[in-house]
């Protein structure tokens, strides 16, 4: 290879460049070089080729908003040990770049090499060059670490090196304007990728604003600017590594500048920020100054829960954009993205929205539809840019028409349902959602009406009123008529297509209506969240005010419910034929309770007659309640037995240990989809684990033996092995049809039931 400086004496076209950036930012760099108009644009490991004139290499410096540094390749070659990388150094004539009386810095970058030590590189680099000086003109440059007039960029892969000018001098992330940052800033072209993989160029074209809610310093909001406002990102530098290179163009340069300023315009959207921290609105103020765009962006001490400014609440066409807390370093859990997911559907309905936040933050809870548009790192944190719309939603144009009626609920998390102000305060007209709570009403009276009949005449006090009829109001209700009329609504947490004020609006509707809808007191009325559980999250005791335990009658048994600190309430509704056929043929019968609860379908088979019963769950809490249920019930503890222990532990050693005598004529299997109880060995699920319960079950029946196995996986598939079964002498019946009640047919996947006959 003839030396880059020979050619650069002859002619200043045709030069080959390499542009470095973050991990995972080749492509956007990539696209941004093409609209600069550069040629040759080539992603190649940790950055882009690119080719052109040398002012095509000044331009990149200046107008790239991505680049770390842009170097210009002037040799390459074999560098197996630190003599060869010596000698290839010298190959250069380095008085072609530097003056004697200059400066130099050197950066050197090893990877699968003999050379395995950066510094010793830099160093035997930085030999090389000042020898070569040292020999020819018998003194040498300095070595300037921050500011030199010629930075070399060695970059030694498989022992080849290649030794590159860096045209930029110092990280072009470096634009002059930050004068102070608060806790994990971003850096500044990192800011400047996520704005481009949001597509903010485009949106600017069609007027869209931008707001950052947690600005921080203000670095997404600064950058954004300097693309609203067209201004270069390295117009503010004061040094790039060219000015003292040799070869500079200076006045190729200050054209290129003269250029840049020129094109400076005033933004055509308004772009705005706020953060609670009064200290990083200071820093962020002192950026925004010395970038020069203090009449450009808007920005407010508040937390992210108050309005935007008043000339963005009526838009429909916006970037949310923000790097909020990561949790590494700023105190933040799940409660804080589902706080802001809120509040961003509550004030940027319609709007696009974009998270730039550690991969392992709870970002999920937002409940936004978001999706992976990025992957890269920010001080050493692995990152994702989600992108997403933040549902749509129609706002009313009266704040009255917003329901927040604190006695509609006994449930602490109703508050979370309702206007963040209290009744007594002036609302903000933007932030009230109307809801018609009048179709649901309506569809309460019609269910309950429709059920009246068959309530009587079955002698049912507890039943399913309402299951998501109507898909706006996505709720569960359930009546319980015990010494008086309670109600438990429980919520079914909406997708997150749905703009989330407006279902928690509607569910506060919803609540503050049931009362006079179903003529019960408003305290009475108990919200829960219906979500999806892990393990035994399902069983956690939940935080309310006032517990409230009373007991419902079920085929003349009295049993215990709690409807207020569970999510459920000790009596599964659906599973009422079961329980009825268990009081209808227990008489007599050795019945077996797994996984049994709070005992309900024991207390059942007491009723029907039953000599003997054994119940069996894990739980504490609910073994003891088990026995409450049985005690209210007149069950001799002597013959009714309520055993605290895993399921398959207990059937594995009282298989080994039972007589025939012993052995039951009725089990109910009915277990969770999942568990990870500490209590268990291993982690059990229905579908996996179905067929070994199952068998265990057989080895206590006595002959003529039934299983009623029930579950509530809506996606379970019983094992087809049992369905043929020829060698276990069962005939397996589906029962599932059967199982469900009238009050439950708008929703027959609630669970699947079989019943398994022993020969």
């Amino acid at each position: 290879m003839i030396a880059l400086d020979t050619q650069l004496n002859s002619f200043r076209q045709d030069l080959e460049f390499y542009a470095t950036c973050g991990t995972g930012l080749e492509r956007l760099l990539a696209d941004e070089l093409k609209a600069l108009g550069v040629s040759g644009v080539q992603s190649a490991g940790a950055g882009v080729r690119f080719s052109g004139a040398l002012l095509d290499g000044y331009k990149v410096c200046l107008w790239s908003g991505l680049a770390n540094r842009v170097l210009l390749p002037i040799h390459q070659g074999p560098a197996a040990s630190p003599e060869a990388l010596y000698s290839l150094v010298q190959e250069i004539n380095w008085a072609e770049h530097l003056d004697i009386d200059g400066s130099l810095a050197v950066d050197f970058f090893t990877a699968n090499s003999v050379i395995t030590h950066s510094q010793y590189g830099a160093l035997k680099v930085k030999d090389a060059v000042v020898d070569q000086f040292r020999l020819n003109v018998g003194r040498r440059p300095d070595v300037e670490r921050d500011t030199p007039d010629v930075r070399i960029n060695v970059y030694l892969f498989r022992d080849k090196a290649r030794i590159a000018i860096d045209l930029s001098g110092s990280s072009l992330h470096r634009r002059g304007y930050r004068t102070s940052g608060g806790l994990a800033p971003l850096k500044e072209n990192l800011a400047a990728a996520i704005l481009r993989a949001c597509d903010w160029q485009d949106k600017l074209k069609s007027g869209a604003s931008l707001y950052d809610p947690l600005c921080g310093s203000g670095t997404l909001l600064i950058e954004a600017a300097l693309v609203a406002t067209n201004q270069a990102p390295g117009l503010l530098r004061t040094y790039f590594g060219f000015t003292g290179w040799k070869h500079h163009d200076e006045a190729g340069w200050q054209t290129l500048l003269t250029e840049a300023r020129n094109v400076v315009r005033q933004s055509p959207v308004t772009i705005a920020g706020a953060d609670a921290d009064p200290e990083a609105i200071d820093a962020c103020r002192q950026n925004i100054a010395a970038a020069g765009l203090q009449d450009t962006i808007q920005i407010t001490c508040q937390s992210f829960a108050n309005a935007p400014p008043a000339d963005m609440i009526n838009e429909r066409n916006g970037l949310l954009v923000t790097n909020p807390p990561y949790g590494e370093r700023l105190a933040t859990d799940g409660h804080f993205y589902t706080d802001m997911g809120r509040q961003f559907s509550r004030h940027f309905a319609g709007w696009s929205c974009a998270f730039f936040t550690a991969s392992a933050a709870p970002f999920a809870r937002a409940r936004l539809p978001l999706s992976t548009l990025l992957k890269a790192r920010n001080g050493g944190i692995d990152c994702v840019l989600m992108l997403g719309q933040v549902p749509a939603t129609g706002r009313s144009a009266s704040p009255e028409n917003i329901i927040t009626d604190d006695s509609s609920t006994q449930h602490p998390q109703a508050s979370l349902y309702r206007s963040e102000k209290e009744p007594s305060e002036p609302h903000d007209e933007h932030d009230a959602l109307q809801v018609d709570a009048t179709p649901f009403v309506n569809r309460l009276k019609k269910n309950l009406k429709g059920l009246k009949g068959w309530l009587k005449q079955n002698q049912v006090h507890a039943y399913r009123l309402y299951d998501s009829d109507l898909p706006e109001f996505a709720v569960a209700i359930d009546v319980f008529h015990a010494q008086s009329t309670h109600c438990v609504v429980q919520e079914y947490q909406a997708p997150a297509s749905v703009n989330m004020a407006v279902a928690e609006a509607r569910l506060t509707a919803a609540v503050g209506a049931i009362p006079e809808a179903l003529g019960i007191e408003a305290s009475n009325v108990h919200l829960k969240v219906r979500q999806v559980k892990s393990g035994t999250e399902q069983y956690e005791k939940l935080a309310s005010k006032q517990s409230v335990v009373t007991n419902v009658e079920e085929g003349g048994a009295a049993l215990e419910i709690n409807l207020t600190d569970y999510l459920d309430t000790g009596l599964f509704l659906d599973h009422r034929p079961v329980r009825r056929y268990i009081q209808q043929n227990a008489k007599d019968k050795r019945f077996l309770n797994l996984f049994s609860y709070t005992a309900t379908a024991t207390v059942a088979a007491v009723r029907g007659g039953a000599s003997s019963s054994v119940s069996v769950d894990s739980s504490r809490r609910y073994s003891e309640w088990a026995k409450r249920n049985l005690d209210n019930n007149k069950a001799a503890s002597q013959v009714h037995e309520v055993v605290r222990h895993d399921v398959l532990g207990w059937l594995a050693a009282a298989s080994t240990a039972m007589s025939e005598a012993g052995k039951f004529d009725l089990v109910l299997l009915d277990p969770p989809t999942f568990s990870n109880s500490t209590d268990l060995e291993n982690d059990w699920t229905v579908q996996r684990d179905h067929v070994a319960a199952i068998d265990a079950c057989l080895s206590v029946m006595a002959p003529g033996g039934l299983i009623i196995f029930s579950n509530n996986y809506r996606r379970f598939k019983i094992d087809p092995e049992l369905l043929e079964d020829t060698k276990r002498g069962i005939r397996v019946e589906d029962r599932n049809r059967w199982s469900i009640d009238r009050d439950f047919q708008r929703n027959n996947r609630i669970h699947q039931c079989w019943f398994i006959h022993k020969q």
